[in-house]
């Protein structure tokens, strides 16, 4: 099977398991035992109306608050954050000194870049 990255927004407010059974929000048949009714996890709404319930980790490994332009531009930096230093990573590996070296120094100035360009949001963030 071949791998997918999804973007969707949605709605969703914080809500235990009990409270999502007693809207009608679990799967046809769940029923949550004792000791699962206080399980954090939030009520999602989709763009289509669909609405259920959705256990806290995985919920919030998926999605991030974006609200306000701030908001997404936190989720703008962390993504490109996250790209610099993998790049970094890879700009230091053994695999790296095997490439072409017109393609070493398009990586290198994509860093270069990457840097200035997390440099002009920090200063966007820090002045919002």
């Amino acid at each position: 099977m071949k791998k997918y990255i999804g973007t969707k927004q949605i709605e969703a407010e914080p809500m235990t398991m009990g409270e999502a059974y007693e809207k009608n929000l679990l799967q046809a048949g769940r029923v949550p035992n004792e000791s699962e009714k206080d399980k954090a996890g939030y009520h999602t709404k989709y763009e289509d109306g669909y609405e259920s319930w959705s256990p806290a980790e995985p919920f919030e490994k998926a999605y991030k608050v974006a609200d306000t332009p701030l908001d997404r531009m936190i989720i703008e930096y962390d993504e490109l954050k996250q790209k610099i230093d993998k790049l970094d990573v890879f700009l230091d590996s053994e695999k790296f000194k095997t490439l072409d070296e017109k393609v070493k120094g398009l990586l290198s100035s994509q860093y270069h870049i990457m840097i200035a360009y997390s440099i002009v949001l920090s200063e966007r963030m820090r002045l919002m």
